[in-house]
């Protein structure tokens, strides 16, 4: 049905309106059954989060996620991640702040692709830097 026939259908036609839109919502049932739903099942079994979070979640939580999952499991030392005060307010006037980001900043990488365990890797380890870990740990 071509969307510009929808409010004619609905004025002159509506029940054959009514049986398309049954129609149109089965057979999205039926693809969301047959390609959506166990792919959403198999990402939750390796994400800890539950199925209606991760489909409301972006790529970059839900990986971040999945790595803090594997490194806790690994008995990996990584870092609390950094929670934002709930409200903040400017000193000299008292007033509300409402996003105290730093704007203009960019985020480079100084290599790109994806980095496996078959492929071989190299870590510069800083010591000093695992020991400011441990102590800033709450």
């Amino acid at each position: 049905l071509d969307p510009e026939d929808m409010t004619p259908f609905a004025k002159e036609r509506p029940q054959e309106l009514a049986a398309y839109s049954v129609s149109d919502a089965v057979a999205t049932y039926y693809l969301y059954m047959k390609y959506i739903h166990d792919f959403i099942f198999a990402l939750c079994s390796i994400i800890p989060y539950n199925p209606d979070d991760v489909l409301r979640k972006g790529s970059g939580t839900l990986c971040e996620s999945l790595l803090m999952d594997q490194a806790f499991r690994a008995q990996v030392l990584f870092p609390n991640k950094h929670i934002d005060a709930d409200l903040e307010f400017h000193e000299g006037t008292n007033r509300l702040i409402e996003n105290s980001s730093y704007e203009g900043a960019r985020v480079e990488c100084m290599r790109v692709g994806v980095y496996r365990a078959d492929i071989k890797e190299t870590f510069q380890l800083e010591p000093h830097a695992f020991q400011i870990l441990i102590d800033d740990l709450k």
